[in-house]
């Protein structure tokens, strides 16, 4: 099977404020030296308390910011640091479901220009008609439909906003979806409905997944690989079960020890 996504020896540190005019200046490295690989239509879990570097590793993968050292490679292509006339013809392929709804969808759009938005870049020559279509079937995909085209993000509940971003990433039929804590924020009941949701349409649409999240129960469920992070490191990876029948750092089994007991 082949790779859609590589991580080189990845870095990435931010500037600590100074202590005193003279003081030098220092670091924290967010991720440090992180490297792995996805195969297509599979799905990749990244689990670590908060603070490990997940979410900047999420970042550095789709492309929001770029890293000071190593590269980003989707489908072979290097992607990191690049500017984005270079990046334009592969956006569309990789898309990012975030934690909050609203860090993709503008309070100020009604749902129809919201996720036709991604979708007008996408397909510039798209007729009208035909977009309308294509936005009102993948809303009725996400358990919504055409009456949620004219309304705005905060007339709906936390689980319908999420649904809604997750129509506006796969509009433009992407290979990849990046979700960072996408239901972490939600209601337990809301939470299995949007992974059970995520499952149907990987299926769906042939989709390679990065998943991540704090909760290791919700990454058992979904994954078939696991990256541990830790303080920017990756610290442990495997197959998914292997992994949590018999892990072989401290910290991994320390974090699979603290999983709620059903």
């Amino acid at each position: 099977m082949s790779v859609i996504l590589e991580a080189v020896d990845l870095h990435r540190h931010y500037p600590l404020p100074r202590e005193g005019i003279f003081a030098r200046r220092r670091h924290v490295s967010a991720v440090n030296g992180v490297s792995f690989a996805l195969e297509e239509g599979k799905v990749l879990g990244i689990v670590g308390e908060s603070g490990s570097g997940k979410s900047t590793l999420a970042r550095l993968l789709v492309g929001l910011e770029a890293p000071e050292k190593g590269e980003v490679r989707f489908l072979g292509q290097r992607i990191s640091g690049l500017g984005d006339a270079a990046l334009r013809p592969v956006r569309h392929q990789i898309q990012m479901v975030f934690q909050d709804p609203f860090g993709s969808l503008d309070p100020r759009m009604r749902v129809l220009d919201s996720i036709g938005e991604p979708l007008d870049v996408a397909e510039p020559g798209l007729a009208p008609e035909a977009r309308r279509e294509r936005i009102i079937g993948m809303l009725e995909r996400v358990g919504l439909g055409e009456g949620a085209l004219t309304r705005y993000p905060h007339q709906f509940s936390g689980g319908q906003r999420q649904r809604i971003a997750i129509a506006r990433a796969l509009i433009t039929h992407p290979k990849l979806l990046i979700a960072d804590e996408p239901v972490s924020a939600l209601d337990v009941s809301v939470q299995a409905q949007i992974l059970n949701l995520l499952l149907d349409l990987k299926l769906e649409f042939g989709l390679s997944l990065v998943f991540i999240s704090h909760d290791l129960g919700i990454v058992r469920y979904l994954s078939d690989r696991v990256i541990v992070m830790q303080n920017g490191k990756i610290v442990e990876e495997g197959e998914t079960e292997a992994l949590f029948s018999a892990p072989a750092e401290a910290y991994t089994r320390q974090l699979i020890a603290a999983m709620p007991k059903l």
